[in-house]
Order: C-alpha cells, then sequence, then structure tokens
C-alpha cells in the first residue's frame, strides 16, 4: 500500500460514520463514471423488484419440495450421523 493510500485511510478514520459513507459514496461514483461502470450499489432494489428478476414460484405446499435423486443405498440416518460428526469435528479443530 502507498504511503499516499494509507494517508488516506488514516484521514478518513477520524471521519464520523455520515461522512465515512459519504466518501465512500463519492469514491464509487468517481469510479463508475471514470470507467463507465453501470453499479446500481447504491440504489438498493425492493424485495418485490429482487422477485420480480428472479422469478421464482411461490412454493404452495412442502410436498413440491421433495426430490427423487437420493441415492437408495445412503439411509437419512448415515447422513445424518455423517453431519453430526463432521460439526463434532469442526468445534474439536476451533
Amino acid at each position: 500500500m502507498s504511503p499516499q493510500l494509507q494517508t488516506l485511510i488514516n484521514e478518513a478514520r477520524g471521519l464520523n460514520a455520515t461522512e465515512q459513507m459519504e466518501l465512500i459514496s463519492a469514491i464509487s461514483q468517481f469510479l463508475q463514471k471514470r470507467y463507465r461502470i453501470n453499479n446500481n450499489f447504491w440504489n438498493a432494489k425492493t424485495v418485490k423488484q429482487h422477485i420480480e428478476e428472479q422469478q421464482i414460484g411461490i412454493t404452495k405446499s412442502v410436498s413440491d419440495l421433495g426430490v427423487d435423486f437420493w441415492p437408495e443405498e445412503d439411509s437419512v440416518d448415515e447422513f445424518n450421523e455423517f453431519i453430526r460428526q463432521q460439526r463434532y469435528d469442526e468445534r474439536l479443530s476451533e
């Protein structure tokens, strides 16, 4: 990291939260214009807009979530035991 950039970061740390957000917004807008980036990061979408974009259907029944690709030779009990063992091992490694 260059000394100039480190100085800017240190200066930004002295700003209050609102000023820091304004700085981030200004830098983002500058970069979008300079590099012609089409980014709507600062324009939050509504949940409805996300749903319309993703075209997600509504689940009306739990049975709609069922799958038919579970291998017959693998029991659910074995799967649950595997998950339990993985979680146990992870806790020991922390």
